[in-house]
């Protein structure tokens, strides 16, 4: 069976002439899911996300048969948090304190196709949400793309450190070696906003990752410090902002109770999910960096 190609961003031919095959890989689902917004997806790559996606859930149902309204989702949010908050993480500290400036480019540009291409995944879930859980997270998304002022784009942002640390600022100079944990960071939002059944996935992600950021940020803010890095405000920014995008989020999961019964054992698998890509894609660009002097 022959699937239809489409324009890969590194500018190579993927497979071969008009009738390319995408082989099953985190890489080619993120090269997917960067394609025109389209009802159809490759049959081998839906296959390949739904066998991951299944994958990646399955361990965590237990963990969410206790989350059953908004309070205690919120009451375990808050514990998973502050957990968060007070662990005493290897790669945060070797980030923090010892990383020096070609492991920290490294970092960066690791995670550059999430920077880059930074929230437009979040946008497909905009029209799926009634216009009461639109208004939330279209607040969190006008900060996302700096209030309609490129230079605050936070991919902008990323741009700018990017260039300070003499790296590229092109997506497709990126592509072929990042890693494929990174890209599950990613792809989880495609899934979520795209292609998830219920809206509840991405809500209760949203509500987690917005409230952790400002703590998974701090090693890089204090990287940026030691290392004498200008241009940190996406680091900053993030630090900053996202206290108030975490509270947008779980608004609006109190507006979705307004228009229909939420699920919020999947609210919590989403929680979870997001947590163990984000966290699985930070250990292995540190170790990546920790072999790169």
């Amino acid at each position: 069976m022959h699937l239809t190609s489409f324009d890969d961003p590194t500018g190579a031919a993927v497979g071969e002439g008009a009738h390319a095959v995408l082989a099953p890989s985190q890489k080619n689902l993120f090269l997917k899911n960067r394609h025109a917004l389209e009802a159809s997806h490759e049959a081998a790559l839906a296959e390949y996300e739904t066998a991951w996606i299944e994958g990646l859930l399955s361990p965590f149902h237990g963990g969410a048969t206790s989350v059953m309204s908004f309070g205690a989702f919120q009451n375990q949010l808050d514990r998973n948090l502050a957990a968060a908050a007070a662990a005493d993480s290897p790669g945060a500290r070797f980030l923090a304190q010892e990383a020096n400036h070609s492991q920290f480019k490294l970092l960066v540009e690791q995670f550059a196709v999430d920077g880059l291409t930074e929230a437009q995944s979040f946008l497909a879930i905009v029209p799926r949400l009634p216009l009461t859980v639109q208004m939330p997270i279209m607040r969190i998304l006008i900060d996302e793309f700096g209030c309609g002022n490129i230079d605050f784009m936070h991919s902008r942002l990323y741009q700018n450190i990017l260039l300070e640390l003499g790296s590229s600022i092109e997506l497709a100079d990126f592509i072929a070696d990042t890693a494929e944990e990174v890209y599950e960071f990613v792809n989880i939002f495609h899934w979520m906003t795209k292609r998830a059944a219920q809206v509840e996935y991405f809500l209760g992600a949203l509500a987690w990752f917005e409230a952790v950021v400002p703590t998974f940020f701090n090693p890089y803010m204090d990287a940026c410090m030691r290392l004498g890095i200008k241009q940190h405000a996406y680091y900053s920014e993030h630090i900053h902002i996202d206290f108030y995008h975490a509270r947008s989020a779980l608004v609006a999961l109190r507006e979705l109770e307004k228009h229909q019964s939420v699920d919020y054992r999947l609210a919590w698998l989403g929680v979870q999910a997001v947590e163990d890509v984000t966290n699985r894609a930070f250990d292995a660009a540190v170790a990546r960096a920790h072999i790169h002097s």
